[in-house]
């Protein structure tokens, strides 16, 4: 319940700034982020600005990069990952929002959100050395993950998670090897229940509707926890908490100087 009201706090203080910031007019800053994020519906809340939606982050930071942007909203975790691929980037480093990440689990399968939510407590410290891994780059210690082949006769015997393996570090692919944290998890929960491991690979804003759908079990993408989501689809324990970040070209300066949230809004939304 605390993370809850945590996180209705911080969407009234996000509410208060919008309201500072005036009207909705789309003359202002461009804004690019990945369409169906959490990053995306902040952005698009933000007066005199216009935000512009794609299919991954990388190509959104690109794009900005190229000069068609002049910000990019991301999850924290993520914006350090594209630093490390794409060359003349910078993070913001004050959090535009706090966000707790969450497993979704298909609402007819209460059973299913029970047992998830007690690997995730009964397996916390392996979960943490997951996540450690990753974020400190032990890149000889990533394991890539093999994804069975979903079969409906088999529904019974096979954990299908929905995912959109283009968020490193939660997940990614090499080969036909998926990669990254929320993959690694899946492995471990699927195992810990039993059953075969199955990677629906799809666009982010595919993955919640697709729960509960075409045998797909569950969604792990890097999901933060939302009352709009909490509508479609269950969601397991948070198992980590993100925030949102603004990410400009190295040679961007003019947030240089913000000490708090509201400098870096009166800056975008002036711009």
């Amino acid at each position: 319940m605390k993370k809850f009201i945590a996180l209705t706090l911080a969407l009234v203080l996000c509410l208060s700034l919008f309201a500072a910031c005036g009207a909705k007019d789309e003359a202002g800053a461009k804004i690019a982020a990945q369409k169906g994020t959490t990053s995306f519906m902040y952005a698009d809340k933000l007066a005199n600005t216009k935000t512009t939606s794609y299919d991954t982050f990388a190509l959104a930071a690109k794009d900005m990069i190229n000069g068609n942007a002049d910000y990019l909203f991301v999850d924290k975790t993520t914006a350090k990952s594209l630093a490390k691929e794409i060359e003349g980037l910078k993070i913001i480093e004050i959090a535009l929002s706090s966000e707790n990440y969450g497993i979704g689990i298909d609402k007819n399968q209460a059973d299913l959100k029970t047992k998830i939510d007690n690997i995730l407590k009964d397996k916390a410290t392996e979960i943490d050395a997951i996540k450690e891994k990753y974020m400190n780059g032990e890149e000889a210690k990533y394991v890539g993950v093999t994804s069975g082949t979903k079969d409906g006769s088999k529904a019974a015997e096979q954990l299908v998670v929905a995912t959109n393996a283009e968020f490193a570090p939660w997940e990614y692919k090499e080969g036909n090897q998926f990669y990254g944290i929320d993959m690694e998890i899946a492995k471990l929960i699927a195992d810990e229940l039993g059953l075969e491991l199955v990677i629906d690979d799809m666009e982010f804003d595919a993955v919640v509707g697709a729960v509960g759908k075409q045998n797909v079990d569950i969604a792990m993408s890097g999901i933060t926890i939302t009352t709009e989501r909490l509508g479609v689809i269950n969601f397991s324990e948070p198992y980590y908490t993100e925030s949102i970040v603004c990410v400009v070209p190295t040679a961007y300066t003019e947030l240089d100087s913000a000490g708090t949230v509201v400098d870096m809004l009166n800056v975008i939304c002036a711009k």
